[in-house]
């Protein structure tokens, strides 16, 4: 009877459930969900330059190509691994080699150290930074800690818009840049055991003793970040067998 009743009524069956459940839970306390981790405390400074058809880029590099449909939406690229702001693995010499589709996500979220040279980069286009500008680096904000990817201000991505003072390339071709002197980053690298390092000019790269580092080049608005407390999001493209890709760099800034 009782059975047939709960089955030919079922609004009955549906209040009764209701008010079961509602004694039930009286008196209970429920947990609240965790709240979402507010990100709203942090400024964000995106480091990377626009890419377009007239970005600098060194001999060798594919020319850039950017095609679109009749409403303006593009719809194919042809872009160099070394295109606009990018990422670069470094492979010590006899390392197991790495690509860029086998870094992880703790390979690509790193907190920064910036070093500001746009003084010295005025006087000197051709500057590199020095152990002993590290060392001075390191006297007023302490030790650089390991794990680190440090990051040279030097102000010259304010040329970006001209390939020809971007590139500032010499008599042999390679740019007559600022950026690490090979001692500065041997002890960055090799001593200190950063992660990486990174400029906003288009240096070239630096091989680590042992394992592998990573190098960031052609970044733009370093100046805008803090000597320390950083955190750096590099967003480059999963790409094969590559040892270098285009990014969009990120910095979250406290």
């Amino acid at each position: 009877m009782l059975m047939g009743m709960v089955w030919s009524h079922p609004t009955r069956w549906a209040i009764g459930v209701g008010i079961f459940a509602l004694v039930v839970g009286v008196g209970q306390v429920w947990p609240r969900p965790a709240a979402p981790r507010a990100l709203t405390a942090l400024r964000t400074v995106d480091l990377s330059h626009v890419v377009h058809e007239r970005v600098p880029y060194l001999g060798g590099e594919p020319p850039t190509q950017l095609l679109r449909d009749g409403a303006g939406q593009l719809t194919q690229l042809t872009l160099g691994t070394h295109t606009g702001s990018f990422l670069r693995v470094m492979v010590a010499p006899g390392a197991e080699r790495t690509t860029v589709e086998n870094l992880s996500p703790h390979d690509l979220v790193l907190p920064a150290i910036v070093i500001d040279a746009r003084d010295q980069v005025q006087d000197q286009p051709t500057f590199a930074l020095s152990v002993a500008d590290v060392l001075a680096w390191e006297r007023t904000h302490g030790l650089i800690p390991p794990g680190a990817l440090v990051l040279l201000t030097t102000g010259w991505d304010m040329r970006w818009g001209d390939a020809t003072a971007y590139l500032h390339a010499g008599a042999d071709g390679l740019p007559q840049v600022p950026g690490f002197a090979p001692a500065a980053a041997d002890l960055l690298l090799n001593q200190r055991k950063v992660t990486g390092l990174g400029v906003d000019a288009p240096a070239m790269a630096y091989t680590p003793a042992t394992g592998l580092a990573l190098w960031l080049a052609n970044l733009t608005n370093l100046e805008q970040l803090p000597p320390t407390g950083a955190t750096i999001v590099i967003g480059a493209l999963k790409l094969q067998a590559a040892a270098s890709s285009p990014a969009r760099v990120l910095a979250l800034v406290p």
